[in-house]
């Protein structure tokens, strides 16, 4: 009863208007009558200078509340003629303008004002949607760098990615989900320039239709893909440096003839890195031993990156209600680490036992090939849809390693060098096949139906050598050829009405999965077969056009991939290994979601996950050897649950702030080697973004981000942020784009994280090489042409479908 009376007293407060505002309504039409969404809609007090501004809904509707007077109404969309109206007179009771209709116009694309480009960041029901194309900041940074800097997500240094404090986040790329292991995909994200990427787009309860991979949600990178009639050609470049240089160079191309689009691309680019690394371990005390001992272990690692994207796509227009298309991408580049060091074993009093000197390389290479191949067709009056799309990638990995430790005599130790190398060659190999149909069911109602298929395949052989008495020899109890084969097959329905203020999704998914891991070495195979159900919902009601609310839920299944299902061992030095768990199980989420809206402006979100079997990262001590073995192990549990809330603000016309702030509490519990887990923490994360617009094209951004301590599974990782700004100015009427970034100005995004398990407290410190400072141009030049009556976009349920599961 108390929380009826509290839920009915919040829809209340929502309800509430505020006293002294009016409001104006209209639609936008084309000259063929046909509704204009995303034009910009500007209202200014020619006295007071006041100014609001609002954007056309899909049905080209808008809806602006506003104090009661006169102003002068501007109505603006690139390839359109600006509408104008002076003079205009809102009273009390509000103004209803009734349809406007904007004019086509037919020129070269350098005479066109843009004066409606996309917030920096914008929110959508489902989804926050970062508009990387629009940020001073992101040039020359990697895709993996940007995700690092958007709000409420984190990436550690191995370059997992976790959000609102949740790990094992699926990503797609173009609405296709990855089916890489983080370490490849981390890789692959490393060596794909911010120059490619259009947007962002965070999903944190995804419906029915998507893909059920994901426990923390899902993060969709949208890549520049032009479709413009006649040609457009973007030219960038970027050089800098941190402790190393950096630069690259990169092109996109597109042309649109007739019913035609041909579209190309290609970016290259060298990263020079320089970090400084300690990692300390304090042992408990060995009955054998006077004293406890301790183990400091320093390097100095260079990491040159080289980086190679290129793209070809076609897609034909066959008729209004028929297209196809067909795209290939490529990545492939070189990944190098020399680490240079020490690691020194000494009593608690620094007395030495052991000092040894490292040199240990890692060199890898990678070449990603990908192909997508795309059919919509819309079908009857009513225009229902069905796609197809098929994907097939190969990506190859190669990574040579070389562990070299020089130990130096001491009163415990005689001098010997101990020298290993590594072979891991790779290959994964993909099929995707799916199907979706969208059916119309009346003017506010949809189903959507659809199957998809999956089949990967992965080639894993680590090849161990030790050098003994001048001679290489196999090591035969640390090498391991592994296969391993996924199927996955899903089924969805989804089912959506929109009806006055209300807005209702409900789905119900099905996924049916087959993996054999398949162990040569030892000859041990391991098959696993297992179904689940997911279903989702959502509830969504705009109270009037300030006060929004929406309940949402899902069930999502995070499966383990090959690499930590094989057992073989990872090298990140002599003392410290990564090794897979063939015994690991998926872990399944209930996510619940609760999003409060206040205008346009304002957005809250309650969120509560809770997780079974969870997957997370533990440590295994073996002190006598001075050796810390890390894998991936299934715990009882996890339980994550915070408010996120967004905030945008204009203090003036020229200045735009955007502000996240988000705190929540992450449990793990459980045990591990007989030893309990139970760590929990409530942590936060604030960014603060400020866009300034100055006269003459110049301006200026300003970021700032603080990420609190947090918990992560037996780590607990310590805080840290960074203050970044940079400025642009575009010259050659808006054709040539200058930008002169500064990242981490105050040099504080460093990592740092601690456990104590198993009778040993480790400590991590990483000194990044983040400070750098980097210039960028952009050159655009081309012929745009926009016909009139043409539709500037497909509808927002083909976006959907297409980016679907």
């Amino acid at each position: 009863m108390l929380l009826r009376l509290k839920l009915c007293a919040l829809l209340l407060l929502f309800s509430t208007v505020l006293f002294g505002q009016s409001k104006i309504e209209g639609i936008i039409h084309n000259e063929e009558n046909s509704a204009v969404s995303q034009a910009t809609i500007i209202l200014k007090n020619p006295l007071s200078g006041d100014e609001k501004s609002v954007s056309s809904k899909d049905d080209g509707s808008f809806s602006l509340e506003i104090k009661p007077g006169r102003y002068d109404l501007k109505i603006t969309l690139l390839g359109y003629s600006d509408f104008q109206k002076k003079d205009l007179d809102i009273p009390n009771n509000g103004l209803k303008l009734g349809i406007l209709q904007l004019t086509a116009i037919f020129q070269n694309i350098e005479e066109i004002q843009v004066t409606g480009e996309r917030k920096l960041i914008e929110r959508k029901s489902d989804r926050m949607v970062i508009n990387i194309e629009n940020s001073v900041l992101a040039e020359g940074m990697t895709a993996l760098e940007i995700l690092q800097r958007a709000p409420a997500v984190k990436v550690d240094d191995d370059g997992n990615i976790s959000m609102r404090g949740k790990s094992d986040v699926a990503v797609m790329i173009n609405g296709k989900l990855s089916y890489l292991s983080p370490k490849d995909l981390a890789t692959l994200l490393k060596g794909t320039q911010s120059s490619s990427i259009k947007s962002i787009e965070l999903i944190t309860n995804p419906s029915a239709k998507y893909d059920a991979q994901g426990m923390g949600g899902m993060i969709n990178i949208v890549m520049k893909k032009g479709k413009k009639a006649g040609y457009n050609l973007s030219v960038n470049s970027f050089a800098g440096a941190g402790r190393k240089e950096r630069y690259g160079a990169g092109f996109n191309f597109n042309s649109q003839i007739n019913k035609w689009n041909f579209s190309a691309g290609y970016d290259r680019g060298y990263r020079g890195e320089r970090e400084y690394r300690n990692f300390d371990r304090f042992f408990e005390k060995n009955p054998n031993d006077s004293q406890a001992r301790k183990s400091m272990q320093y390097s100095q690692t260079d990491e040159p990156l080289e980086t190679n994207n290129a793209k070809v796509g076609i897609d034909f227009q066959a008729s209004e209600k028929l297209s196809m298309g067909l795209a290939w991408s490529g990545s492939f580049g070189t990944y190098k680490n020399f680490n240079n060091g020490y690691n020194n074993i000494l009593f608690l009093n620094d007395e030495m036992i052991s000092n040894s000197l490292t040199d240990n390389s890692n060199v890898s290479k990678w070449n990603n090939h990908t192909v997508i191949a795309n059919i919509q067709h819309s079908m009857g009056k009513k225009e229902h849809l069905l796609s197809a799309d098929f994907e097939y990638m190969n990506a190859d990995y190669k990574a040579d390693q070389e562990l070299k430790s020089d130990f130096q005599k001491t009163a415990y130790q005689p001098s010997f060098f101990s020298h290993r190398k590594n072979k891991t060659p790779s290959s994964t190999k993909l099929y995707v096949g799916k199907l979706d149909y969208l059916h119309h069911l009346g003017e506010d109602q949809n189903l959507e139906v659809g199957w998809k298929s999956s089949f990967v395949k992965a080639d894993n052989n680590a090849i161990n050598d030790t050098l003994r008495n001048g001679q290489w020899v196999k090591d035969k109890s640390t090498s391991n050829h592994f296969l391993y084969e996924e199927k996955i097959h899903a089924a969805y329905a989804n089912y959506l009405l929109e009806a006055n203020d209300w807005n209702i999704t409900a789905g119900l998914r099905f996924e049916a999965t087959n993996a054999l891991g398949n162990q040569l070495t030892n000859e041990v195979v391991n098959e696993r077969n297992y179904s689940h159900l997911f279903p989702s919902a959502s509830v969504s009601r705009k109270i009037n056009d300030m006060h929004s609310l929406q309940v949402s839920y899902s069930r999502r299944i995070n499966r383990p991939d090959y690499e930590n299902l094989n057992p073989f061992r990872y090298y990140v030095d002599a003392f410290v290994f990564f090794e897979g768990n063939p015994l690991l199980q998926p872990e399944l989420a209930n996510s619940f979601e609760l999003n409060y809206s206040f205008g346009r402006n304002l957005h809250a979100s309650f969120y509560y996950t809770d997780v079974k079997d969870v997957m997370t990262s533990v440590l295994t001590q073996l002190p006598e050897q001075n050796v810390t073995i890390r894998s991936i192990a299934n715990i009882e549990g996890f339980r994550n649950r915070g408010l996120n809330i967004n905030y945008t603000y204009s203090p003036v016309s020229f200045w735009t702030t955007i502000n996240n702030g988000n705190v929540f509490e992450n449990h793990y519990f459980g045990s591990f080697n007989n030893e309990k887990i139970d760590n929990r923490e409530w942590s936060y994360s604030l960014q603060s973004t400020h866009v300034f617009k100055f006269p003459k094209s110049w301006s200026f951004e300003l970021n700032g981000q603080y990420n609190s301590p947090q918990t992560d599974g037996v780590f607990r990782q310590k805080g840290r942020g960074f203050v970044s700004a940079g400025v642009m100015k575009s010259v050659w009427n808006d054709k040539l784009s200058l930008k002169l970034a500064a990242n981490d100005i105050f040099k504080t995004m460093n990592y740092q994280a601690e456990s104590h398990i198993g009778g040993v407290r480790m400590h991590q410190k990483f000194n990044l090489d983040s400070r750098t400072i980097l210039f960028s141009a952009t050159l655009k030049i081309g012929k745009e042409m926009s016909k009139k009556g043409r539709k500037q976009d497909t509808s927002d349920e083909q976006s959907r479908v297409r980016g679907g599961n």
